[in-house]
């Protein structure tokens, strides 16, 4: 009997083969390569403008108040033959280092000068206080008599007091060119000049002086020409008869000497008795 025939056998199911590909590493940009900068050119510095220098820091007090030699204000002023105020102890220190000027160098007090400071620097402490205000008050009486007599008209606006120092002790009027002593007492030039050809000494101290002897005072003159450079409403009536003076005598002092000669009469006080009269007079 014949067997039966089978079927041929079937091959196993073949399974899908996943072939992995090989992964690709990402591809790098290529890096730019850095730019070169140019080389730095050096700067120039600007070229400074003369008419736009930084201004100097504003002083506190009136710039004839410091010394040149420190910059601070002078305590105890002394006047060169030049006519300019140092600090005492500063220009005797700069003098000390040049022998040469050690011998040749004298200075004279200015007392009129440290009057003024010392008068402004209690003014500015007191300010704000009962005896400022007190003093003030004084002050304003005083100087409003003082216009009185001297037939200027009452100011409308608060003018502040002049220091006394700008008056000269023998015309008792506002000093125009001052002129200060060894004794360190500052006149009014013309003044002192016919003063000293009659007498020949100091209306003050009596000591001897000679014309000779007499120096500016640079530091008061600034001090008087700044108040007669300020505004017109501004300027204190004393001062503004000081000008009214000056222009009236400028054609005069452009024809005659700085001050009588010798024998020739002096429109100033040249005696005591002359003093005490224009005194009484101005009071």
């Amino acid at each position: 009997m014949d067997e039966p025939l089978l079927p041929p056998p079937t091959a196993p199911p073949k399974e899908d083969v996943v072939v992995e590909e090989p992964q690709q590493e990402p591809q790098q940009e290529p890096q730019e390569e850095p730019k070169k900068e140019p080389p730095m050119e050096p700067q120039k510095e600007p070229q400074k403008d003369p008419q736009q220098e930084p201004r100097q820091p504003q002083h506190r007090y009136p710039d004839p108040f410091y010394c040149p030699l420190t910059q601070k204000v002078m305590k105890d002023p002394v006047v060169g033959a030049d006519g300019d105020s140092f600090e005492n102890s500063a220009v005797l220190e700069r003098d000390a280092a040049e022998s040469s000027l050690q011998s040749q160098q004298t200075y004279y007090p200015n007392r009129a000068l440290k009057k003024i400071i010392d008068k402004e620097k209690q003014r500015i402490k007191e300010q704000g206080t009962m005896v400022g205000a007190l003093h003030r008050a004084e002050e304003s009486v005083r100087s409003g008599f003082k216009q009185i007599l001297e037939k200027s008209a009452l100011p409308s606006a608060d003018y502040r007091p002049l220091p006394d120092a700008y008056y000269c002790p023998i015309t008792f009027d506002i000093i125009s060119r001052p002129a200060i002593d060894p004794d360190g007492n500052t006149y009014e030039r013309q003044a002192i000049i016919g003063w000293i050809r009659i007498n020949g000494t100091s209306p003050l101290t009596r000591n001897a002086l000679t014309v000779e002897q007499l120096r500016d005072n640079n530091a008061l003159d600034d001090l008087i020409n700044a108040e007669a450079n300020k505004g017109e409403g501004s300027v204190h009536p004393s001062i503004r008869r000081l000008v009214e003076r000056r222009n009236e005598a400028v054609d005069e002092e452009s024809s005659r000497p700085d001050a009588p000669g010798e024998g020739e009469s002096s429109p100033y006080p040249t005696s005591q008795e002359e003093i005490d009269e224009r005194s009484r007079s101005n009071w």
